[in-house]
Formats: C-alpha cells, structure tokens, sequence
C-alpha cells in the first residue's frame, strides 16, 4: 500500500512539474470520457429506449433527445415512413432524430461555450458527435438478444425493467460525462448552467422538471397518432425512466452536494491552515469543554462533497483529538465558491 502511494505521490509530482504533459493528459482523460459516455448513451438509447426489429413502444428519453422523438413523431402525423429501415442496424427515424439531436444541441454548446466554459463546450460537442455515430453503426446483434421471443424473460414484455435499464444507461452517461469534465450535451448543459447559478439545486432535479413538459407533448403527439390514450402506460414508464436517470446523475455528480464539518479543537491554528487548503472559509466559536473545562475552538466549514476526506484528514494530522461531526446541508444562502468548468 505504501508503496503505490509513493508511485502516486510521484505521478502527481511529475504533472506538477510539466504543465504541457498535464494539460494533454486532462484533453485525453476528458476525450476518453466523452467516447464512452457517447457508446453508453447510444447502446442504452438503441437497446432499451427505442429498441429496432421489435413491436414495442419508444420510451421517451427527455431532454434534446426527447425533442428529436417528438420531431419523429411529428413527421409521423404527416405520413413520414420512419419505421424504414436502412440497412440492418438503423432506419429513417434513427438518423432524422440523430440529426435533430445534434442541431439542437448547435445552440446550446455556444451557450455552453460563453457561459460555462471552452473546454467544456469542445468536449460536450465530441459526445454529441460521437453518439450520432455510435447510434447509427451499432450492430443490431449486441441487443437483439434482450428480444429473442423463446426467452421465458424477454423485455419486449417487460417495459418495467427495460425502463429501469434505459434510465441506468442514461444516468451513467451523463454522470461519467461531468465526472470528466464535459457534458452529454442537450438538457445536461441547461442543467449544469442552472446549478452554476442556482447552487441549492441539483442537476436530477432541473432534468425532472424539463422533461416533464417533453413527456406531456409526446404522450399527446402518441395519442394523436394512435387515435387512442394508448401511450399514457408507456408515460408512466418513461416517468419512471426520468427517476432512475436523474438518481444515478445525482448519485455520481456530487459538485453541487454540499456538507457542513463542525471541528472541535485546542489547536489555535487549525482554521488558518484549513482555509488554506480549500477555497472556503470558516467561523470560529469559543467555547469550553463540559467535563475537563478546557478552552476550545468550534471551527465551521461548508465544503464540497468531494473535499470531505481531505478536510478530515488535515484536521487530523493537525490535532489527533479533535472531535469531527459531518453533515448534509439542505439548503445554502450565500456566497460558495465552486470551481468552474474550463
């Protein structure tokens, strides 16, 4: 153990000491995680979202992609052939609804671009790229398995846990997209660009809120085109793919989680070195402890999610005995520095 730590430390050491070689590794950490964030996505959305060769319904995915299902179906009410296939592994409404998806994200990576950060906004249009790609050269054989009529549990009658699987590929799409420092494009930007003004929220919760008003106009497009309410079940079970998708997002992205730590210590100097670490400050109580009716200070900090184990570890190494008590905060009011997104 002790020894993988010193080849760490020494990893670390050499990047600090080249900036180039630190810079192109971050460009090839971030691209790495843009092509599988892009295959996740699009295996998830090809297998379990809107699976070809089978009878069964689209879910609905929400977000940009939810808009590129309602531009499909709305070509449907007009008597566009999308169920067509073109070749064996895609069909007219694959590639209209990957081309819808990558021009609506168009706009959106010049908000992310201005807004959110350059690095970010380039990597947010590889993913975007990669999965218009991905979705239309898929072999068909990698999901038609899930199908296959002789299996006792096939998904093509099990809409429940082919809902669950889609809402977990989504959610690990966008969660290792932010994790490495981009988004998976459409609604993630908004969302991300929400939680940089709006620290209290998170980005499940401003998905939810979205792709409610998407899922409302596709389910009445649905019901248009069917000439029945048909669509409402598969509603509820893209309602229950928003849920998964949005717990396994906030699951994995924790910059906007935000903890309280409450130190109580006899080392005068700990808060100055713990400020110095982290670019938050803290408030210092007096007090006197109960039983020994010595001199204390109670530090409080508000950290991140992801600084926890380093805060706690500093505090320590600088005072053994110090008394450390962590909790979740609720709700921030205030000014809370987060690192923003190059």
């Amino acid at each position: 153990m002790n020894f993988l730590k010193r080849q760490i430390k020494k990893v670390r050491n050499f990047f600090f000491d080249h900036p180039g070689v630190r810079t192109a590794g971050e460009y090839l950490y971030t691209a790495l995680g843009a092509a599988l964030s892009a295959l996740i996505f699009a295996y998830g959305y090809k297998t379990f979202v809107a699976p070809i060769h089978t009878d069964v319904q689209n879910i609905v995915t929400g977000g940009a992609s939810g808009v590129s299902q309602i531009i499909v179906k709305i070509l449907d009410l007009f008597g566009v052939p999308t169920d067509n296939l073109i070749g064996e592994n895609t069909s007219v409404g694959y590639v209209i609804q990957s081309i819808s998806y990558v021009v609506i994200n168009i706009p959106l990576a010049f908000l992310a671009f201005r807004k959110i950060g350059k690095r970010f906004a380039l990597f947010s249009v590889v993913n975007v790229s990669l999965y218009f790609v991905f979705v239309n050269l898929l072999p068909y054989s990698l999901s038609s398995f899930f199908y296959d009529p002789s299996l006792k549990n096939s998904l093509a009658n099990d809409t429940f846990v082919r809902a669950l699987l889609a809402g977990a590929f989504t959610g690990l799409s966008t969660g290792i997209a932010v994790q490495t420092g981009h988004s998976a494009g459409g609604i993630d930007i908004v969302s991300i660009y929400v939680t940089e003004k709006r620290p209290n929220y998170t980005m499940g919760r401003i998905s939810m809120l979205i792709n409610a008003c998407i899922i409302t106009i596709y389910t009445i497009l649905s019901c248009i085109d069917d000439g029945n309410l048909s669509f409402i079940n598969i509603s509820i079970y893209s309602i229950f793919y928003f849920f998964v998708s949005s717990f396994v997002v906030d699951i994995m992205v924790t910059r906007n989680r935000k903890m309280q730590m409450q130190i109580i210590t006899e080392n005068d100097g700990m808060a100055e070195i713990l400020i110095s670490n982290f670019p938050h400050s803290a408030t210092i109580l007096h007090g006197k402890g109960a039983f020994a009716k010595k001199d204390k200070n109670v530090i409080y900090i508000v950290l991140s999610y992801d600084e926890i184990k380093k805060a706690t570890k500093i505090a320590k190494e600088i005072d053994p005995k110090a008394f450390i008590t962590v909790s979740k905060v609720e709700q921030l009011i205030g000014r809370f520095y987060v690192e923003p997104h190059k």
